[in-house]
């Protein structure tokens, strides 16, 4: 499902949006999973345009396929330094997308190939 017409496209990113908000501070989401959670499965440069001229959401819980920050420069690095503040934590480069990551449930159903990050088990 793609948005054609202006008006399903500023639907979709408003939805898209919506999504992004509702991202729990300590947690992130893929661009692609952003998409799929507000219907545009495997549309993930939509999440980029939504975010391009959008202001109050948190933009820094939205992060590449595998956890890669994919802003360059000192906009990358706000980026790790607002998610290290906020609790989150990195394997080099990437952030720990088993930890952190956060799939909302999509509606379409559930995300396709997108796999739930593991639950740490209580200690004993």
């Amino acid at each position: 499902m793609s948005p054609r017409k202006a008006g399903d496209r500023a639907g979709a990113l408003a939805r898209i949006r919506r999504v992004i908000a509702s991202v729990p501070r300590g947690r992130v989401i893929t661009y692609g999973w952003a998409a799929e959670a507000a219907g545009y499965p495997r549309s993930p440069r939509l999440t980029v345009h939504a975010l391009r001229h959008a202001e109050g959401l948190p933009w820094h819980r939205v992060v590449a396929a595998g956890g890669r920050i994919a802003l360059p420069g000192v906009e990358g690095q706000e980026q790790r330094l607002r998610l290290t503040l906020e609790g989150v934590s990195f394997r080099g480069p990437r952030v720990r997308i088993d930890r952190h990551g956060w799939i909302p449930r999509a509606r379409t159903g559930r995300l396709r190939g997108a796999r739930p990050p593991r639950r740490a088990r209580p200690a004993t």
